[in-house]
């Protein structure tokens, strides 16, 4: 926030949450409203031919969708939610986990990815992060084998102990 983005344009934008105003005060952002502003921008940058990747699980987020210059894939962990179920009635792309595995789905169509089981346990404890990252890939049209290999292999817990 402090620098602005080091990019001008990208093909996947993903935005997992709004976040609190309390975390950014200090960088002059005072009301719920400019918090919109900075977080949208994720979205205002995503190209005609790239995605947005957005929780569904978060109405703010979700809301975010019509700002996307691209196409717009939904996740959330439960696949009765509402902005999911709509989404993939309209045939969008979405991820949701059932019965502890990955699913990405679009209109009618189910593909079962991966077990939550079969990846690290600090990585398989973040399962929203985890089906954000599926889909960011899907987006990107990573084939499935190479996403549920990067799946398997990354450990969050690894990453916590870096600066």
């Amino acid at each position: 926030l402090s620098e602005g983005l080091p990019y001008d344009r990208c093909q996947d934008g993903i935005v997992t949450d709004m976040g609190n105003v309390a975390d950014v005060a200090d960088l002059y952002i005072r009301d719920e409203d400019a918090l919109y502003n900075v977080v949208r921008g994720q979205v205002d940058v995503v190209l005609s031919d790239g995605a947005a990747v957005l929780n569904a699980a978060d109405p703010r987020v979700a809301a975010l969708a019509d700002l996307s210059d691209g196409a717009v894939l939904f996740y959330a962990q439960d696949e009765a939610n509402a902005t999911l179920q709509a989404h993939r009635a309209a045939g969008g792309r979405v991820a949701f986990v059932r019965d502890g595995h990955v699913v990405l789905a679009q209109g009618g169509e189910d593909m079962p990815l991966l077990g939550l089981d079969k990846l690290k346990p600090a990585t398989a404890a973040q399962p929203e992060a985890v089906l954000a990252a599926a889909l960011a890939g899907w987006a990107l049209d990573v084939p499935t084998d190479l996403i549920c290999a990067g799946l398997r292999t990354f450990d969050t817990a690894a990453k916590k102990g870096k600066a």
